[in-house]
């Protein structure tokens, strides 16, 4: 009996070994760059299914890292790709065998079979070193890049003239991003400058080069602006900031594995909600205004990116015409008894009423495009194409 008892404890042992021996588990490496064993002869730097790719200090070259001391570290090198392959050659999916965690540099691979990951690491350079390498003339100030419009450098132009200012959020992988633009692909609306903080210092959270993004495309089809438009109703108490809170919380900051690095990279900005009943040339100051991650784009933004028509860069083209008009967060304020708002419509102007009176209304249903704010001293490469999208390689304050 009881040598039965012994061989049925080593069968099912061996089962479990088995089983456990089944799957391929590296442990890459954590935030110190500390490379990490899971067994005793599982080691990172003696695996030869896992090749590092690191991109010089120009940007330009790539070498593979030979040996530990050579790998990357989280403090100047981002993660912006991987490629696999199975034992005969043939790529395969990354994204089912790789995980890999941005806030805590940690990455997996999962897999009953032999493959072979090959994972780049990029240096970047400053935001606004690259923005004025790749602006060209749609970056504001031309050549020298010394004219801030309305206390920023902003990307002015028509749709066919500003093509460079892509910037992938909420992946740092290019080739994730490109088959996933409706959740990662963004445009750079401009970067906060010195003259910004310096004069608007005392009453705005702002500080300089602070990259403004906006989604490429809406959170939803359609949103009001607030319910009623018989009552006086400010940003903070707005239907469209509720839902796009809510769009934030559960897109970026909820998103899995890597909402809290996201997250932390979006400063809280004060959202100015003053009136503006003729001007919006001027990004609005004042007392009225909430703080938050994440609001629409200032009619402010639209107007200083172009031309008040279809050309507009930041205009939303669609050949269906699915998406006619679009809020922006600038309140015109009451008008002949009605509460209004300013909006982007099908002729790419900003209005705040039509001629038939029936349009600007805060209770109508428009677009809305989240935007916000990211924290300065951010490194990024790429080109801001379409195509070749930049991405965050590291934050530089983390």
């Amino acid at each position: 009996m009881k040598k039965k008892i012994i061989i049925k404890c080593i069968i099912i042992f061996a089962i479990g070994f088995i089983i456990y021996e089944s799957y391929s588990i590296v442990e890459m490496f954590n935030k110190t760059n500390n490379i990490e064993e899971v067994n005793t002869t599982n080691i990172l730097s003696n695996d030869k299914s896992i090749a590092i790719w690191v991109q010089d200090s120009e940007g330009e070259e790539w070498h593979e890292a030979t040996n530990r001391d050579s790998w990357p570290s989280p403090a100047t090198h981002g993660f912006v790709g991987a490629e696999c392959t199975d034992s005969d050659g043939k790529e395969i999916d990354v994204y089912d065998i790789l995980h890999f965690d941005l806030s805590t540099y940690h990455a997996t691979i999962d897999t009953k079979n032999s493959i072979y990951c090959t994972l780049y690491f990029a240096k970047g350079e400053p935001a606004l070193q690259k923005l004025q390498e790749t602006g060209g003339e749609v970056f504001a100030g031309g050549g020298e890049h010394t004219i801030a419009v309305d206390g920023m450098y902003r990307y002015k132009g028509t749709y066919d003239k500003v093509t460079n200012n892509y910037i992938c959020f909420g992946t740092t992988d290019k080739t994730e991003c490109l088959n996933n633009t409706d959740i990662y692909m963004y445009r750079i609306i401009g970067i906060t400058s010195e003259e910004r903080a310096e004069n608007n210092g005392q009453d705005i959270m702002f500080h300089e080069n602070q990259l403004k993004i906006i989604k490429s495309t809406p959170s939803s089809e359609k949103q009001q602006w607030y319910i009623d438009y018989l009552s006086d109703i400010k940003w903070d108490s707005s239907s469209a900031k509720s839902h796009v809170t809510s769009w934030y919380n559960t897109n970026i900051k909820g998103a899995t594995p890597n909402g809290e690095y996201w997250d932390s990279i979006v400063t809280s900005q004060k959202w100015y909600n003053e009136d503006q009943l003729w001007t919006v040339s001027v990004e609005p100051t004042g007392s009225q205004s909430v703080a938050n991650k994440v609001s629409l784009m200032y009619a402010t933004d639209y107007y200083n990116a172009g031309t008040q028509n279809t050309n507009n860069w930041l205009f939303i083209k669609n050949e269906l015409s699915k998406y006619l008009y679009e809020w922006t967060m600038s309140r015109y304020g009451r008008y002949d008894g009605y509460y209004r708002a300013w909006y982007v419509n099908t002729s790419g102007s900003l209005e705040y009423y039509s001629a038939d009176w029936t349009n600007g209304y805060v209770n109508n249903s428009y677009v809305v495009r989240p935007v916000f704010y990211l924290q300065s001293e951010i490194n990024l490469t790429g080109t801001g194409k379409s195509d070749d999208p930049f991405r965050i390689t590291t934050k530089n304050n983390a």
